[in-house]
C-alpha cells in the first residue's frame, strides 16, 4: 500500500526541515571537533548537501552561532566538512555518494517507507547517522507535523451540535479524496458503504459533492479553515491513510477531530480507543 507522493513541501513541516538541516549541521561541528567560532566563519567546513534536489538550496541557515551552508550544487561533495541530506521518496541506491565513508548522512521522510520500497529495509536505513521521518522513533519525529496544537483538539471553534447539522440536510458521512488510485483501494470500502447509507464525497474520488473552487488545491487547503468549517457540519468522516504503518498519521486523522466530526479511521495501528471511547497515542 504506497502512500501517495506528495511533491510540494508543505509549511507546517517545513520548520521540521529547516531543524532537522540545523541537526546534521551541529552534528558535523561536533564531530569535526571545530569551536564554533571557527565554524561560523568557515562555510568551507560546514555544507550540507540536498543529494536528492528539495528545498533549503544554495542558502545559510543559522542557529545562535552555528551557519551552515545548504545546497544542491553535488561538486561540492569535496570539501572536507559536508553532510549528504536525502528526501525519501527520491532515494536510489545507484545514484549514491559512494564511497560510504565517514561523512554524515541524513534521511529526511515524511511519507510511508512504502512511499518507497527501499526504506523498508533495515539495510538501507542504516546508511543514514541521523533520521527525520513520521516515526516517533527517528531523531527528529513528524509524527504530530499535522497536528498544530493539543488546544486544537479540545477548541469549539467549529464546533456544532447534532441538532445544529440534522438542520443542515446533509449526509451523516463526509469523504474528501482527491487521489483516486492508491494500492491500498480504499475507495472500493467507501463505494461498498454508499449502498447501505448516504455519503457525501468530495474531490475526485467517488464525487456526489461540488466542493467549493477555493478548496479544490488540496495540498494548499488540508488543514485550512474552510476545509475545517465543511467538516464540522457532518456527524462522521470517514479517514482512510495511504497506508497502515506505525506512527504513519496524517491529516486525515486530526482533521475530523478538530472540526468536531466523528473520523472512521483506518491508519496507524498506533491509534487506540480506550474502553472510555476516547482516542490514545500509544
Amino acid at each position: 500500500m504506497l502512500c501517495m507522493k506528495r511533491v510540494k513541501i508543505l509549511p507546517i513541516y517545513l520548520f521540521g526541515l529547516l531543524l532537522f538541516s540545523l541537526l546534521i549541521c551541529i552534528q558535523l561541528i561536533m564531530f569535526k571537533e571545530n569551536s564554533t567560532e571557527d565554524i561560523a566563519t568557515n562555510s568551507e567546513n560546514t555544507t550540507l548537501i540536498w543529494w536528492t534536489p528539495f528545498t533549503l538550496s544554495d542558502q545559510y541557515i543559522q542557529c545562535g552561532n552555528v551557519h551552515c551552508f545548504v545546497t544542491n550544487s553535488r561538486h561540492l561533495k569535496y570539501r572536507d566538512n559536508v553532510a549528504f541530506l536525502f528526501y525519501g521518496t527520491h532515494f536510489n541506491v545507484s545514484d549514491l555518494p559512494l564511497p560510504r565513508d565517514i561523512k554524515i548522512w541524513g534521511l529526511f521522510h515524511e511519507e510511508s517507507p512504502r512511499n518507497n520500497p527501499l526504506l523498508n529495509h533495515e539495510l538501507t536505513l542504516s546508511l543514514f547517522n541521523y533520521s527525520s521521518t513520521f516515526s516517533r522513533f527517528s531523531d527528529l519525529p513528524l509524527t504530530l507535523m499535522y497536528l498544530k496544537s493539543l488546544e486544537s483538539l479540545t477548541s469549539h471553534e467549529y464546533y456544532k451540535t447534532f441538532e445544529e447539522k440534522n438542520l443542515l440536510n446533509l449526509s451523516e458521512i463526509v469523504y474528501i479524496q482527491s487521489d483516486c488510485d492508491t494500492p491500498n483501494n480504499r475507495d472500493s470500502y467507501v463505494k461498498e458503504l454508499m449502498k447501505y447509507i448516504s455519503i457525501d464525497s468530495y474531490g475526485a474520488c467517488l464525487n456526489n459533492k461540488k466542493l467549493p473552487t477555493s478548496l479544490t488545491n488540496a495540498l494548499e487547503t488540508m488543514m485550512s479553515q474552510e476545509l475545517l468549517q465543511l467538516v464540522a457540519n457532518y456527524k462522521f468522516s470517514i479517514s482512510f491513510e495511504n497506508a497502515v504503518c506505525e506512527d504513519y498519521i496524517t491529516e486525515k486523522l486530526w482533521r475530523p477531530l478538530i472540526a468536531g466530526s466523528i473520523p472512521i479511521y483506518l491508519g496507524s495501528p498506533s491509534i487506540k480507543v480506550s474502553p472510555l471511547k476516547y482516542l490514545n497515542f500509544i
